[in-house]
C-alpha cells in the first residue's frame, strides 16, 4: 500500500498557542485545537476579532481577505504573538500558491519577532532555494478532459514537463510535488541540495533536494517554474515504479487547476463544473486539505490525501470512540510508508465504518485505527482520508475555489453535468 503525506511542519502552526482572549476564549479554544470548521461557524456568529476572521479567511482559502485582514493584525500589533501567528498563516498561503518569496518575507518577520522559532528556521533553507528561481505561476488555463492511467490502485495522470511526457499521480498529501532522481535525470533538470528536512507520514525526517521545471503542461493547463522535491529512486515511492511515472503533483500545482475531478470511466477534468455544497467542507491546515468528514452525527476532520491507497483513523478518534475500539478491535501492527521511510504502528482493526463525505455515504471495510502518533497530523486529526473511500463515487470533485469535496452517484454526475457547461476561464484566485 502506498501512504504518502509530506509535513512542513512551520505551515502547519503546531507551535502555535495564543495569549489568552478574555472577551473570547472560545474562539481561542477553537483557534488553538485547529478546528477550523468550528472557528468558521463560532466567527459568523459573533463580532470575532480582526485576528480569527483573519484566519478563518486563511485557512478557507479566502486570499485576498487572508492577507487584508492579517496584514491589519500585523499592522495594529506589530510585535504581539497575533502578528507572528498571521505572518504564520501568510507564509502558508504563499507557499501553497508556490509564491515563495512572499513565503519566505513571511518566515523572515516571525524569526524577527521569535529568533528562536525552531520551525521558521528549519523551513527557511527551503524557502530560500526555491527563492532563487521565479514563483510558480500560470501561463495557460483552460477546461480540460483527460483519460487517467490506472497501474494497480494508482490513478495517473498525462502530464508534459518541459516537452517530455509522463505520467504522474495526482496527491492532495504532498506539499510539493515529487520526483525520483533518475526522473529528475530523464527530464534533464537540474538538482539542487537543500540544508533541511521535513516531517513524512511515518515521523522520519527527511532530507531535501529540489528542482524546478521551466513548463508543467496538463491538457490546455500550463503552468510555469513547478517546483519538485528530488528522491532517491531505492525509497519509496518510487522503488517500485517504472521510469516516466517516478513523480507526483502535489497542492501548488492541484490548487493551480482550482478545480479537478475524476471518475469512474477513467476520466480526469480540470476546472470542472462541481454540484455547490451548502457550506464548505474544506479547508487548509498549512499545506494540507482538510475534510470535514460525519460518523455517527459527529463531524470528524480527515487530512485528504490522494496519494494514499487506504483510509487511516488516527489516535485522536480512537480517544473519541474508546468503546468502539475496544470491543470491536483487533490490534496488530501495521507497516506505514511514507516518501523516503516506512514504519511499524501500533493499530487496532475493526471490520467496517460508515462514513459520510458531502451527504455521500462510504463504507470503510477493514477500518485501520493508528493507535501511535507519527506526524502533526495524526495527533490532530481523526483520520487520513484516502483513494479507497474516495474512489466509492461514480465522480469526485475537489474544488479549491469552494472549498469543497463532492462525491456524486452517478446520476447526480449526470444531472450536474446536464446543468453546467464547462467554464473556459477562471480568474486564477492566487495572491497578488
Amino acid at each position: 500500500m502506498r501512504t504518502f503525506v509530506v509535513w512542513l511542519g512551520l505551515l502547519a502552526l503546531s507551535h502555535m498557542c495564543l495569549a489568552v482572549d478574555n472577551d473570547r476564549p472560545d474562539l481561542k479554544s477553537l483557534y488553538d485545537a485547529r478546528r477550523w470548521f468550528a472557528l468558521r461557524d463560532a466567527v459568523r456568529k459573533t463580532d470575532a476579532p480582526l485576528f480569527y476572521r483573519g484566519a478563518v479567511a486563511c485557512v478557507f482559502n479566502h486570499v485576498r481577505q487572508c492577507e487584508k485582514k492579517s496584514k491589519a493584525v500585523v499592522s495594529f500589533q506589530p510585535h504581539s504573538e497575533q502578528a507572528h501567528a498571521a505572518h504564520s498563516l501568510l507564509a502558508a498561503v504563499y507557499l501553497r500558491y508556490g509564491q515563495y518569496r512572499k513565503a519566505l518575507s513571511q518566515v523572515d518577520e516571525m524569526l524577527v519577532l521569535e529568533p528562536d522559532d525552531s520551525d521558521a528556521k528549519s523551513v527557511r533553507p527551503l524557502l530560500a532555494a526555491l527563492s532563487s528561481s521565479p514563483d510558480q505561476s500560470i501561463g495557460r488555463r483552460h477546461f480540460s478532459r483527460l483519460s487517467l492511467h490506472r497501474e494497480g490502485a494508482d490513478l495517473g495522470v498525462p502530464v508534459s514537463i518541459n516537452g517530455t511526457p509522463a505520467t504522474y499521480t495526482f496527491d492532495t498529501g504532498a506539499n510539493l510535488s515529487l520526483l525520483s532522481e533518475s526522473e529528475a535525470k530523464r527530464l534533464g533538470l537540474a538538482v539542487r541540495d537543500v540544508e533541511s528536512r521535513m516531517e513524512v507520514m511515518t515521523g522520519a525526517r527527511v532530507s531535501l533536494r529540489i528542482a524546478v521545471a521551466s513548463e508543467l503542461a496538463v491538457g490546455a493547463f500550463r503552468l510555469k517554474h513547478v517546483a519538485f522535491l528530488v528522491f532517491p529512486d531505492d525509497q519509496p515511492p518510487f522503488n517500485d515504479l517504472p521510469l516516466g511515472e517516478r513523480g507526483m503533483i502535489g497542492i501548488p500545482v492541484l490548487l493551480a487547476f482550482q478545480s479537478f475531478s475524476w471518475g469512474s470511466d477513467g476520466s480526469f477534468e480540470i476546472s470542472s463544473p462541481t454540484r455547490r455544497l451548502a457550506r464548505s467542507n474544506l479547508c487548509f491546515d498549512g499545506q494540507i486539505p482538510v475534510a470535514e468528514v460525519q460518523f455517527e452525527n459527529t463531524n470528524l476532520r480527515f487530512s485528504l490525501d490522494t496519494g494514499a491507497e487506504v483510509t487511516y483513523l488516527y489516535p485522536p478518534f480512537a480517544a473519541a470512540f474508546p468503546d468502539l475500539v475496544k470491543e470491536q478491535g483487533k490490534k496488530e501492527s501495521r507497516k506505514v510508508t511514507g516518501v523516503g521511510s516506512s514504519a511499524q504502528v501500533e493499530s487496532s482493526i475493526l471490520p467496517k465504518l460508515r462514513l459520510e463525505i458531502g451527504g455521500f455515504k462510504t463504507i470503510l471495510r477493514p477500518a485501520q485505527v493508528l493507535l501511535t502518533q507519527t506526524t502533526a497530523g495524526s495527533r490532530l486529526f481523526e483520520g487520513n482520508l484516502g483513494m479507497d473511500l474516495l474512489t466509492q463515487a461514480q465522480r469526485t470533485t475537489v474544488d479549491f475555489k469552494s472549498m469543497t469535496l463532492t462525491l456524486q452517484s452517478l446520476a447526480e454526475n449526470a444531472a450536474s453535468q446536464f446543468q453546467a457547461e464547462p467554464a473556459q476561464n477562471y480568474g486564477n484566485g492566487s495572491p497578488r
